[in-house]
């Protein structure tokens, strides 16, 4: 069976790496904008080109799968498409894997959420995915980032940020009813009022850190996905915990699980009205001990096992992750 917790996951992995008995695994793998060059800058070599941080020994080769010579496609263990509906190449052997990889939510993309056929293995958020993955990237890092002094906030300043470029039906109609009961500081198109160099120190720094800079001038930052999916996450939830802000939240059903603690975000539902939520961020930004509550998983030493679980099989481990699982089909293949 699938593992379901953690603890299952690396028992699995282990007897995985210990059953491969140091076979390679071959991957040739596209790219795309949600999976480039600059994602694999992480990726680090042996000097027999296999991957240096994995128990299996997997050679990960990016290509683009159309240029393959029929040769070089049959020495693939597995071909790794990126938010491909169907496979560019068939299968050059019976035996060989087709991986479909994904972290668009099904609402907006179906056609790579197929589970039906063409694919063998398929890699995205939700964790009914062969292998699940998430954004999440160095946690233990959010650890030594200290959170916003709310007691040193300018009061002339809103004390929530907001970024987003994608208009949805929630963003448009749910935030200007908040903004009647407290300012916010909009720095995307989506409801914009704010320039990005009211904060100056932040003008240097290229646009991811441009953003991350951002988020860290405020106290609190909304989170609002362009849907609720379960299991869908993105990185602009983890961005606001690496800045030292608190998420306001509204995504997936179940996304209270996958946070450090359930009590390190404040969730719009959790309000039955907007004037309720915004009497509650009042409260917080005036009470600088309520406020630090929702920080204290910064230096508890365990976080919840359904954020461990998403570390541990997050994009930092996605490609290792990856060539288990084809090793792991090579195993009861017998091959």
């Amino acid at each position: 069976p699938k593992p379901t917790n953690l603890e299952e996951w690396k028992r699995l992995h282990y007897l995985v790496s210990y059953l491969n008995n140091e076979q390679k695994v071959m991957i040739y793998a596209t790219q795309k904008d949600s999976y480039k060059s600059d994602d694999s800058v992480k990726l680090k070599y042996k000097f027999d080109k296999t991957l240096s941080t994995c128990e299996v020994p997997c050679t990960w080769n990016e290509t683009r799968i159309e240029d393959l010579t029929s040769a070089e496609l049959e020495t693939a263990d597995a071909i790794f498409y990126v938010d491909q509906p169907t496979p560019l190449r068939s299968k050059a052997w019976r035996g060989q894997k087709l991986i479909q990889y994904t972290l668009e939510p099904v609402a907006y993309y179906p056609q790579y959420h197929d589970k039906r056929k063409y694919f063998d293995i398929h890699v995205s958020f939700d964790e009914d995915s062969e292998v699940p993955t998430s954004f999440i990237s160095d946690p233990e890092k959010w650890r030594t980032k200290q959170p916003y002094d709310i007691a040193k906030h300018p009061s002339n300043i809103p004390a929530i940020s907001f970024i987003a470029s994608h208009w949805t039906k929630f963003r448009e109609s749910w935030i200007p009813t908040f903004q009647e009961h407290i300012p916010i500081a909009s720095f995307g198109s989506v409801h914009w009022n704010t320039n990005f160099d009211i904060h100056p120190e932040c003008a240097n720094s290229d646009s991811y850190e441009l953003k991350l800079c951002i988020i860290s001038k405020y106290p609190f930052h909304l989170y609002i996905e362009t849907s609720q999916e379960k299991d869908y996450t993105t990185d602009k939830l983890w961005d606001v915990f690496k800045s030292g802000s608190v998420p306001i939240i509204w995504g997936a059903p179940n996304i209270r699980s996958h946070l450090p603690h359930p009590e390190s975000a404040i969730f719009i539902d959790d309000f039955p009205n907007v004037k309720a939520l915004a009497d509650h961020l009042k409260y917080l930004i005036e009470n600088k001990s309520a406020y630090l509550e929702y920080h204290k998983w910064r230096t508890m030493k365990e976080w919840s096992e359904g954020f461990e679980r998403k570390t541990y099989m997050s994009i930092d481990n996605m490609e290792c992750n990856v060539c288990k699982e084809v090793a792991r089909l090579r195993i009861l293949e017998g091959r």
